[in-house]
């Protein structure tokens, strides 16, 4: 399973997307045998693909395979990509920042169950479970603080301000808000890694990018690797480029508002370095890095439902799971302005790989790290299915039904998040199906005789449990999604309401124009102008708002500045809110004046569906 133009558009672009993303966009290849077949693959494609430059290194745990750079990291210079260059690594700075607080964990100056309020009481959190529930330094590095994502509107900076300390903490005010009580489920969020950013600079009393060269990048033998919000203006950062109207357009390096989320620049050879010490448990040249206790625990999640029940593959420390060929890989991986990254490694096999694009297409990232995970794994035997079970039919009988996410990662989309991920579980057999209501049908199987433990059928490993939450529902893990039990009715209303209030909102938009017309051949009474088109003006308001991110998605990849699509965004949400309010009160007065049912009935709906979608919006957040 997986985890946002009318807004009906809107959700079917990401479901598109979505699905775009977890399905093979190349024809079935054989997989690659020596390094200059990987090589000449990967160019090939770079060429088609209109890829700039590429910084790749492959480690095992015996040697380094390779480290070092395929096309240019500057494009009108041809300066060809050598294992110097330092890429951006965006998410992947989360890997990194967290090492730094189990440093400070290891010398005693604070504790991963530290609560926030008593180490940084001056951050501005809302938990209203904190007396019971207290947000923690170790919900922090897990994503389990409840707290929503930043918004695209927050990605980066602008501003030609900086913000010191608390200041680059409090431009998120609005997202840290705990949604659910912490330590129970997972929702990634770039603000909790702002946070511990300024956690480091209060505790060392020095910028995080310092601390973080002296404690681990150094130790590491990452001598070039940084966390600085902008380039210095050398050659050793690549530039990163979109391919856009049939050239190479120049993405700015556009910095984010603290260092600790994704601030990460690194260069093939430092993530070479990081990978073999992570391949050798943490023993470097230079001696032991923390030590391998700690690397152990920060491989492993702790805080959240599932982790405590025994799923382990999953996000723990600032270190994710991701799925190989059957074979668990850690690391993390990253997108941002222009670029594309990856650090995945295994420990017990000795492998590891990362590389950074400094072009940013989805697509061919996609490609090429299934490709290099096929070059990595070729000698490596497929691992054994888990063996399976029947279902547990008593057992199961809680957990089927209707269920829907529950943990949205999104502040201003979570309806749509929670709507796009509706399940409906139900055994067939010895199996269990699920459907994910409009997109799709999976097949799990039980892994134990309890019948809690379950995989996909065509999955090697367990990432889905039937859980009791704290309060004693039942609710469903797979992977990192959180999904709570719901009614058929509460499956399905909120889905009809939603699509037939925007089918009936846009109707709007040609019942308006042809009644222009009628009034224009004086074909309708005039008195009854305004409730015949005040509809089709809140439908305007609808279309800016999708306008405004259709446009969102590309000024990310872009770092393009983001006031004009806010200014559309906020516009539009404010005229289809006031203008709801006008043409109910409109309707009112007029209802009596109106002689035809179907108008009435038409109008009536058109206002119901209105109020709906503007609930909608309040409920998440919009005003």
């Amino acid at each position: 399973m997986a985890r946002k133009i009318n807004f009906f558009i809107l959700a079917c672009a990401v479901y598109s997307i979505f699905i775009l993303s977890v399905q093979p966009l190349f024809a079935q290849e054989s997989p690659p045998e020596t390094w200059i077949e990987l090589k000449g693959k990967i160019e090939t494609e770079m060429q088609k693909q209109h890829i700039a430059g590429m910084m790749l290194t492959i480690v095992s745990k015996d040697s380094v395979l390779f480290s070092g750079g395929l096309g240019y990291s500057d494009v009108a210079r041809k300066t060809v990509v050598t294992d110097k260059h330092l890429f951006r690594g965006s998410s992947i700075t989360k890997l990194f920042v967290a090492l730094g607080i189990l440093n400070l964990v290891k010398e005693g100056k604070l504790s991963v169950k530290t609560k926030l309020k008593d180490i940084a009481p001056e951050i501005p959190f809302e938990n209203k479970w904190e007396t019971t529930e207290p947000v923690t330094i170790g919900e922090l590095m897990e994503h389990t603080t409840g707290f929503s994502d930043k918004s695209p509107f927050e990605e980066y900076n602008f501003t030609n301000d900086k913000y010191p300390g608390i200041e680059a903490v409090k431009v998120f005010r609005n997202f840290m808000v705990s949604k659910w009580k912490p330590g129970e489920r997972h929702a990634y969020s770039g603000v909790n890694y702002a946070i511990l950013d300024y956690i480091i600079q209060k505790i060392t009393g020095m910028p995080t990018g310092e601390y973080l060269q002296t404690k681990v990048f150094k130790p590491l033998g990452m001598s070039s690797a940084n966390v600085y919000l902008t380039d210095n203006g050398s050659d050793f950062y690549s530039k990163g480029y979109v391919w856009k109207e049939n050239h190479y357009q120049l993405v700015p390096h556009q910095p984010a508002f603290n260092a600790g989320y994704s601030s990460l620049n690194v260069s093939a050879f430092d993530f070479a370095q990081a990978l073999k010490a992570y391949l050798h448990d943490w023993q470097t040249p230079s001696g032991t890095f923390l030590s391998k206790t700690i690397l152990d625990d920060s491989e492993t999640p702790h805080t959240y439902l599932s982790a405590k029940a025994g799923l382990k593959n999953t996000y723990a420390y600032g270190n994710e799971s991701n799925d190989l060929g059957g074979h668990i890989f850690r690391g993390h991986r990253g997108a941002i302005g222009g670029f594309l990254s990856a650090f995945l490694y295994n420990r017990k096999l000795g492998l590891g790989y990362a590389f950074a694009i400094n072009t940013h297409n989805e697509g061919f990232y996609r490609y090429v790290d299934q490709l290099i995970g096929q070059f990595v794994l070729q000698r490596i035997e497929k691992p054994a299915h888990t063996s399976t079970y029947p279902i547990n039919k008593i057992e199961i009988t809680p957990y089927l039904g209707y269920f829907r996410l529950s943990n949205p990662g999104q502040l201003y989309t979570g309806f749509f998040e929670s709507l796009a991920n509706t399940i409906h579980v139900e055994p067939i057999g010895d199996e269990v199906s699920v459907q994910i209501i409009g997109r799709g049908t999976m097949i799990w199987q039980a892994v134990d005789n309890a019948g809690f433990r379950y995989k996909d059928k065509h999955a090697a490993n367990v990432q889905i449990m039937f859980l009791k939450d704290r309060n004693n529902n039942p609710v469903i893990v797979d992977g990192t999604l959180f999904f709570e039990k719901t009614t058929a009715l509460g499956a399905w209303a909120p889905i009809f309401l939603f699509v037939t209030s925007i089918l009936v909102l846009f109707s709007t938009l040609v019942f308006g124009l042809i009644n222009l017309v009628f009034f224009t051949l004086k074909r309708n009474p005039e008195k009854q102008l305004w409730i015949r088109i005040l509809p089709a003006i809140s439908s305007i308001g609808l279309v800016l708002i999708v306008s405004s991110m259709i446009q969102l998605f590309d000024h990310m990849k872009e770092a393009k500045p983001v006031n004009t699509l806010f200014l559309m965004w906020s516009g539009g949400k404010w005229l289809f809110a006031l203008n709801t309010l006008l043409t109910m009160t409109y309707l009112a007065f007029q209802w009596k004046f109106l002689m035809s049912k179907s108008l009435k009935v038409y109008l009536g709906l058109v206002t119901v569906s209105s109020c709906y979608l503007l609930f909608v919006f309040f409920i998440n957040e919009w005003f």
